[in-house]
């Protein structure tokens, strides 16, 4: 019996995923989804999560047949594949989280007036709130001006929770198509194959399901970033800088990609001025424009001071989180529970301060040939110290690490969180407290990932290309090919 060829492989198992979503994805109540028989039973709701499970691992084993031939030397049409692979996902409710109602009810609070940095969705009613997570009822919002600015228009057309759901989703599309316009420009200018790097970002399942299936504002704010990049690559630094304000205000780590437009500015790391001046030029513009953005929607930089809201989630993928949920448990068990809640909060501010810190030092001292990495590392830290992390921020570092020449370790390590992370995506908020769900969808995950752990091993990094150059040659990568890269060039891990 002859196996599907893995394009069919994904789109079957894309369509699966969306048709899975209907029975367990959060959705208004007033929604004729909501009363769909799968979801009056737990039965039903774990036939939901198995397909959803089995999508997933299709999806996830088509992508990597696909990237063993890319990386033999197989030339797809990525871009077609990724389209075909997201279409199933475009009219789904949104996947494994509830983030898009709450942009839907913030785009409403500013239609009505409200201050979304003041109040939160619980100032309103009716059926814009009724799939919003409680945990985000009374916070004000987190994200900067233009998805807010955006909603609010979207608000005063319609208040239909799901129409206005899928508006953001339009958001996370348009975010798609700048990654896939820039990576492939950055990689060149990298010297790395850029249909490698287009598989390994754009093709990439968490970048369909997270991305776009739960319609994070997150991939706007990337794509802008990556965006960023490859306009500061011909030489473009005032644009440049002014798309990565443009990136910060949908939300903040966007601006770090300033990081990589330094290094194009004043290539040589060893001149520490020089690069403290390159930084500094294009961090104001960035600030300037980040500000001239929150005027012009009449949004204001109220959200600023909210940045301290997705802490509230004590999320395990943070590494100052588990150390300092361990050290408070410790103190809670010897009886000191005052000590033991400023531990936490110490231990979570060196986090965020050490972030800083490597910010700074990649900032200053990164070669121009280390831009991309540096702004992936930053990225990273950024996630893995930061008050919190969900699963999607993995996604802020991918297209910088993915065009960083990754050697096996690296490219196995992108490949494997990216598969985990796919998979286990049902694993999320909605299932909280929900006992048997959670022991069902962990056992399936385990069996899917641990069925495709093998075929890692079958993944080889391609050697940088000899061929693939910019059709015209611009000055800044003219600079990149003269500055010698700081080892002999062998492949970075």
């Amino acid at each position: 019996m002859r196996v599907p060829s893995p394009w069919v492989r994904g789109v079957v198992g894309s369509w699966v995923v969306a048709a899975s979503a209907l029975a367990t994805s959060v959705v208004p109540q007033s929604s004729w989804m909501a009363a769909m028989p799968l979801r009056d039973s737990l039965a039903g709701r774990m036939t939901g999560l198995t397909f959803l499970v089995f999508g997933l691992g299709l999806m996830v084993w088509a992508w990597l047949e696909v990237g063993r031939e890319v990386l033999a030397g197989v030339r797809h049409r990525l871009i077609r594949m990724t389209v075909l692979w997201s279409l199933p996902l475009l009219l789904a409710p949104p996947l494994f989280s509830r983030d898009a109602w709450s942009y839907a009810a913030q785009g409403a609070l500013v239609a009505k007036g409200f201050d979304p940095y003041t109040v939160g969705p619980a100032a309103l009613s009716g059926r814009v709130v009724e799939a919003v997570d409680p945990m985000w009822m009374n916070t004000p919002a987190p994200y900067g001006p233009i998805p807010l600015a955006y909603g609010g228009l979207a608000a005063q057309v319609t208040d239909n929770p799901y129409v206005l759901m899928l508006a953001h989703r339009g958001l996370a599309l348009l975010g798609i198509v700048l990654i896939a316009w820039a990576v492939p420009k950055i990689a060149v200018a990298c010297r790395v194959d850029p249909s490698v790097a287009t598989w390994l970002v754009v093709a990439n399942p968490v970048l369909i399901t997270h991305g776009l299936g739960a319609a994070h504002n997150d991939v706007l704010m990337l794509g802008l970033a990556c965006s960023a990049f490859a306009v500061a690559l011909t030489g473009r630094w005032g644009t440049a800088a002014v798309i990565a304000g443009t990136a910060a205000a949908v939300k903040a780590p966007g601006g770090l990609v300033v990081i990589a437009i330094a290094a194009v500015m004043s290539p040589l790391a060893g001149r520490a001025l020089q690069r403290l001046a390159s930084l500094a030029i294009a961090g104001v513009v960035s600030v300037l424009t980040l500000v001239t953005v929150g005027e012009l929607t009449g949004i204001g930089s109220g959200w600023l001071n909210a940045l301290d809201v997705p802490g509230l989630v004590m999320s395990p993928l943070s590494i100052a989180n588990l150390i300092g949920l361990g050290t408070s448990g410790v103190l809670n068990w010897l009886g000191a529970e005052d000590a033991a809640q400023q531990a936490l909060q110490l231990i979570r501010l060196l986090g965020i301060l050490t972030a800083l810190g490597l910010i700074a030092v990649l900032g200053l001292r990164s070669h121009i040939h280390q831009a991309a990495r540096a702004v992936g590392v930053a990225m990273l830290a950024v996630v893995l110290l930061g008050p919190t992390a969900h699963d999607w921020y993995f996604l802020w570092c991918l297209p910088f690490l993915a065009v960083a020449r990754p050697g096996r370790r690296l490219m196995t390590a992108l490949v494997g969180v990216s598969m985990i992370l796919t998979i286990a995506a049902p694993l999320n908020s909605s299932l909280r407290g929900a006992v048997i769900p959670i022991l069902v969808t962990t056992s399936l995950v385990l069996v899917v990932v641990g069925t495709l752990l093998g075929r890692l091993r079958t993944l080889q990094p391609a050697r940088a290309p000899r061929s693939p150059r910019p059709a015209v040659p611009d000055a800044a990568l003219s600079a990149v090919a003269a500055v010698p890269p700081p080892h002999p060039h062998p492949q970075q891990s």
